[in-house]
């Protein structure tokens, strides 16, 4: 769920290097990586260095990867993550070898203020600048130690880079719906999001209805376990959910598209009381009826994005449990291999992507 890479401001802590090199990708623009020889970090105070395992691509490095002009000293790419750490200063939470994922913000946290006593650090209301620019397509990471989160031995780094982006978006907001079993589930937009929402309805004994224009991820999702896939572009959605659901709608609609024809038809399929929730971040311009689409049907409508620390470990019990999250993984590539990984996944033919920064 995160973006403006570049855009973020960083503040004047002195980082140290070591004399070791490790490789790093760097984005340039124009549809072109760099895997570049950078120095490795050194640990300070509370910032540790995370050997890092395996990184995911996530939808908002579109706005890197594809920008129109060329970029330069561009770092901090990528920021779903897990691995070891490697090694630390005047850490206390965490020590050497143990196993996180990193949760992902653009920036730093208070503690002091309720969002943050509240675990809801991503609406912290004194967000400090982040002390390291690093991003997590690399080998090697800079990282304050309260955001590595203890991950178990029995969860791969795959899975586990995983939990805190693209799987707890899906499932803060599915918990803020109060999807429980027998609900009927509308999910527009398959990418990831979208596919970990299924999964997760799934678990917990819903019915799901997928809806995209992507066949190959509307077959990925089915393959998931979706009730119902319609191509939006080929089939009378509407006209379909109002079939299943006994001409009563969806009890809960989740666009992950961000596209404002899913949100409106999200709006439009779910029933009377429904509830609804927006968590895509692709469009800014709406054609939604407030009256007509969600005041007169009593519609619940909240928006929801990434998950909080608390829920990491609520994630990592359900996955232990038999949650099966490790198929929304269709592609893992080598950190050399990163033009063919981010080409592949945004022409839609990849849903969850995973990079290995050991394989060059």
């Amino acid at each position: 769920m995160w973006h403006l890479i570049g855009l973020l401001s960083y503040s004047r802590t002195t980082i140290g290097y070591s004399a070791d090199h490790m490789k790093s990708l760097q984005m340039l623009g124009l549809g072109k990586t760099e895997l570049a020889e950078t120095d490795e970090p050194e640990p300070v105070d509370d910032l540790v260095v995370v050997k890092i395992m395996s990184s995911m691509i996530c939808g908002t490095e579109r706005t890197a990867f594809n920008a129109k002009r060329a970029l330069k000293n561009v770092g901090g790419a990528g920021h779903e993550a897990a691995g070891i750490i490697f090694k630390t200063d005047k850490a206390q939470k965490v020590k050497e070898g143990d196993r996180v994922s990193i949760y992902p913000t653009t920036f730093e946290n208070c503690h002091q203020c309720p969002a943050c006593h509240e675990g809801e650090w991503l609406h912290c209301g004194n967000p400090r600048p982040k002390r390291s620019p690093m991003g997590t397509h690399t080998q090697y990471m800079l990282v304050p130690e309260y955001l590595c989160l203890p991950i178990p031995d029995d969860l791969s780094f795959d899975t586990c880079a995983m939990i805190d982006d693209c799987i707890g978006t899906a499932y803060k907001a599915i918990k803020r719906l109060n999807v429980t079993a027998g609900d009927i589930v509308l999910i527009t937009g398959t990418g990831p999001i979208g596919a970990a929402a299924n999964i997760i309805c799934k678990f917990f004994n819903a019915t799901t209805i997928a809806v995209d224009i992507n066949d190959y991820r509307l077959q990925q999702i089915a393959s998931c376990g979706a009730d119902f896939t319609f191509n939006a572009d080929k089939d009378r959605v509407l006209e379909n959910i109002k079939e299943i659901t006994d001409n009563q709608g969806a009890d809960v609609a989740i666009d992950c598209s961000g596209m404002d024809v899913a949100q409106v038809q999200c709006l439009n399929a779910a029933r009377s009381f429904g509830r609804v929730a927006f968590l895509g971040i692709k469009s800014e311009q709406t054609s939604i009826r407030v009256l007509q689409q969600f005041i007169l049907k009593e519609l619940t409508v909240i928006g929801s994005w990434a998950s909080t620390p608390p829920q990491h470990f609520e994630i990592i019990n359900l996955i232990q449990q038999g949650m099966p999250v490790d198929q929304l993984i269709t592609h893992r590539f080598g950190m050399s291999e990163a033009p063919i990984a981010f080409e592949k996944f945004f022409a839609g033919d990849a849903v969850k992507v995973a990079i290995n920064p050991w394989d060059l």
